[in-house]
């Protein structure tokens, strides 16, 4: 049995009750009986102990008393912010599902989501090791960068080019040259490994058909004609691994020098900042390469989408209940307290910068502020793709002078930011700055001659930004709306 949680042993009162409350009927024991509390079970791994965090930080001691354990963070933090409603987002509709205890501690350890539906979309440090080709005549392997399909439009072959139609294949290593136009059978080659440990290389698929090579070898077309076509179908439906995956030359889980940057899972025990949940809500991910920190971006929507980002103590709760997996071990008891009294993100507060999402509240600079908040908020819709949400990117480079343009769809032409004046800046508007207490949403966007509806959007409506980050951005538009100097909120 793989990682389970403690609410799981409960089926059907996980729901209704917190894992560590005790019922009152009788017929149920906690423990059943016959199972030992202190045994290690999946079920019911040992509860765990440790020096509670005796330092002064305000928000360690927030998400000491707020978080005290992974129960708490699944059902109070992530259920909220990545699947509240069913169906929809993270809960039983995108990977990973993250809406039960038991679907977040599966993400533990679980790989990446590389199928984004665009190759674009596809972090490098995502991408696994590629499936390999063999070719009659050649010794050795090729791994596999990626693969595309162009299905024949008639009987005739065409002639020979790098755009003709057939299955491409695009490698790490050049194959022969020699192989141009010759009759050959491919073989595809994945590197399993059993339950015993013991790893098998494994000859899934063969296709035999004419070769075309190109670009040195690093680009072979293996011809498809119409008879064909069902046979090259069959084989991309089972799937080929590729390693370059986002076609930018790059291959992930090859290592640079001495270091292993890939694949990363979803969750990596005891380290959260190789843990790509962690990565998609940053919007960035550390590598230290040469000695040299570098914060690689990832692709991709902020998330949560749209519902309320995590805060300051939630981030740190996050990171202390990720640091404190033992890679070492197969279960995880999420009953277990977290343990703020060791981890490195509460001792040393120079890293909580790092883990405001939303910046500092009473900061109303650009930069560590009022631009991570709208990403934070708004960058799961507004984000830096072409067919960002209204045609407003607020992800990526460009922001700020986009702000200072005139909105697209005001029926008055106001600019987004109007430096000095919120009540002239739409976008300030549209995140409801200046909607008063008992006045309706309506009322409000008829007053402003505002199109459309209140910003940001959630799945159950109008998700008004918190008073201090409203606060914030006023003061910062009313200070000038400068992208450099220093601010602070009155």
């Amino acid at each position: 049995m793989n990682r389970l949680s403690t609410c799981i042993a409960i089926v059907g009162l996980a729901s209704l009750f917190g894992c560590n409350d005790v019922l009152d009927d009788p017929k149920v024991n906690i423990p059943p009986s016959g199972i030992d509390w202190d045994s290690g079970s999946p079920f019911y791994g040992g509860p765990g102990a440790y020096a509670p965090y005796t330092g002064s930080d305000p928000y360690v001691l927030e998400a000491q008393r707020r978080i005290p354990d992974g129960l708490t963070l699944q059902s109070q933090v992530v259920r909220r912010s990545c699947g509240p409603i069913n169906g929809v987002c993270h809960n039983q509709k995108e990977y990973p599902d993250l809406h039960t205890p038991a679907n977040f501690v599966d993400a533990i350890g679980a790989p990446c989501n590389i199928q984004s539906g665009n190759p674009e979309g596809v972090f490098d440090r995502c991408e696994r090791v590629g499936d390999r080709v063999e070719i009659d005549g050649t010794p050795g392997r090729f791994e596999i960068g990626w693969v595309e399909f162009v299905p024949p439009e008639g009987d005739e072959t065409p002639p020979p080019s790098p755009e003709m139609p057939g299955l491409h294949f695009h490698f790490a290593e050049p194959v022969p040259t020699s192989h141009h136009e010759r009759w050959r059978t491919l073989r595809l080659i994945r590197t399993l490994v059993r339950a015993d440990r013991t790893v098998e290389d494994l000859s899934y698929a063969e296709y035999t058909t004419t070769l075309y090579v190109f670009d040195g070898g690093k680009h072979l077309v293996a011809g498809v004609r119409p008879y064909q076509v069902n046979t090259v179908l069959s084989l991309l439906a089972v799937g080929i691994e590729q390693g370059d995956l986002n076609r930018n030359g790059v291959f992930g889980a090859r290592p640079r020098g001495s270091v292993s940057y890939g694949p990363i899972p979803l969750i990596d025990p005891g380290n959260p900042e190789t843990s790509y949940l962690v990565a998609r809500m940053r919007g960035f991910m550390r590598r230290v390469e040469g000695g040299t920190e570098h914060l690689d971006e990832v692709p991709g929507t902020r998330m949560p989408l749209a519902n309320q980002p995590f805060s300051v103590p939630e981030m740190i709760a996050l990171f202390c209940f990720i640091e404190g997996l033992d890679p070492a071990l197969d279960t995880v008891n999420l009953a277990a307290p977290i343990d703020y009294g060791h981890c490195s993100y509460a001792l040393d507060t120079s890293k909580l910068d790092g883990l405001a999402v939303e910046g500092e509240p009473g900061d109303c600079s650009w930069e560590r502020r009022v631009k991570r908040v709208l990403a934070a908020n708004c960058g799961g819709c507004h984000d830096s793709s072409d067919d960002t949400a209204g045609g407003l990117a607020l992800l990526g480079d460009g922001v700020y002078d986009r702000l200072l343009l005139a909105a697209v769809d005001d029926p008055l032409s106001r600019p987004l930011i109007a430096p000095g004046n919120p009540a002239g800046s739409y976008l300030f508007l549209k995140i409801g700055g200046l909607l008063s207490e008992g006045q309706s949403h309506e009322e409000y966007i008829e007053a402003h001659s505002l199109a459309g509806e209140l910003m940001p959007d959630a799945p159950s409506g109008f998700r008004k930004l918190d008073d201090v980050a409203i606060a914030d951005i006023h003061a910062w538009i009313q200070a000038g709306a400068s992208d450099t100097a220093s601010c602070t909120t009155p």
